[in-house]
């Protein structure tokens, strides 16, 4: 193969399949052959307004499994053949934050699929340490969600955990969806959900909820607290909007927590006296650790997470995965590749 279809997004609103050349390993490093690529929520916050790392144009691709078809030098030649999926942040190791085991916030960060290209390709080539070996049992579809569950369960462990605790998770996109599962797989007591999409609504109930609401009824407050029997102790944001943040606030119950888990940005105005008087904890959540993989393996696993992927495009097709995505409708849209 010497050269192959990449996906890449160069301008607001321009995401298309360029021919680009078939990688090569390096030293340390193998190629994949894709099986399945998700697009994440945040791949279309860089369709429509940029990457917050880096300018346009970039080759995106961070959620994704399939097979090691090259090894370079000082990869063992065993590895050929061996069905991964992808660990898509490289931390450099030395910094003051990967000193501390928070390789998350890594001063020198490389993101597969925003400072590399990534997985939205036939191949694509990363360090050996990035492509994580399988489990016995997994498909290669739950093999490409356990990067977002490794975002949902660096969140849950960020809070401390969940069991036994009330949950209200706002979104019910892919991130909201597997943030549901995460906390009812970490015996969450229960857990509601809002999306103003009816469907995402409906796949949030048949996958556990105790309720899915319209974010925009009146006094949510109220309806949530009466499925809940009390406001929840933690609130899980997974839009992150200016709007959002506050209900999230307003939400949790006194001496609760909020997680922000979406990806948003600009300044939100909250009430110092809800944070203060309340003892309300805001928490922003940044990706994951090694340790958070393990974890979302076992509730990739665990649990009904393959109902996710509501649409399958081929990769030559990726412009109209996008347009899926973008519409809203769908839950999680994969882009599938020769290994497939």
């Amino acid at each position: 193969m010497s050269t192959m279809p990449q996906v890449w997004i160069t301008g607001p609103g321009e995401v298309g399949v360029r021919e680009a050349a078939a990688p090569l390993p390096g030293p340390g490093e193998v190629v994949v052959e894709t099986a399945f690529a998700g697009i994440c929520g945040s791949d279309l916050h860089t369709l429509r307004r940029g990457h917050p790392w880096l300018p346009y144009p970039i080759a995106p691709g961070h959620e994704a499994s399939g097979v090691v078809v090259e090894v370079g030098e000082g990869v063992a030649p065993s590895r050929r053949g061996e069905h991964v999926y992808l660990q898509p942040v490289v931390a450099c190791g030395r910094c003051f934050y990967c000193r501390r085991g928070r390789t998350n916030l890594c001063d020198e960060l490389v993101g597969v699929g925003s400072h590399v290209p990534g997985a939205f390709a036939d191949r694509f080539v990363v360090p050996a340490a990035a492509a994580r070996p399988m489990p016995a049992g997994m498909t290669f579809a739950q093999a490409a969600l356990v990067e977002p569950f490794a975002t949902v369960a660096h969140a849950l462990r960020l809070v401390g955990g969940v069991a036994g605790a009330t949950v209200a998770v706002l979104g019910g996109g892919s991130i909201g969806q597997a943030c549901l599962l995460g906390a009812l797989a970490s015996d969450a007591e229960a857990v509601v959900l809002t999306d103003p999409v009816a469907g995402k609504r409906e796949r949030a109930r048949s996958l556990g909820a105790r309720a899915a609401l319209d974010p925009t009824a009146p006094d949510l407050r109220a309806v949530v607290s009466a499925e809940l029997g009390g406001r929840p102790d933690v609130v899980i944001d997974c839009v992150a909007s200016p709007a959002t943040v506050q209900s999230a606030v307003g939400l949790a119950v006194k001496g609760g927590s909020v997680l922000v888990v979406g990806v948003g940005h600009g300044p939100v105005e909250l009430a110092i006296e809800v944070l203060q008087d309340q003892e309300v904890a805001v928490i922003g959540s940044a990706m994951y650790t090694a340790e958070d993989f393990d974890r979302a393996e076992e509730i990739v696993q665990g649990t009904a997470s393959e109902q996710l992927v509501t649409a399958v495009v081929p990769m030559a097709q990726a412009a109209e995965g996008f347009a899926l995505a973008v519409a809203g409708e769908q839950t999680k849209v994969h882009l599938s590749g020769p290994a497939a």
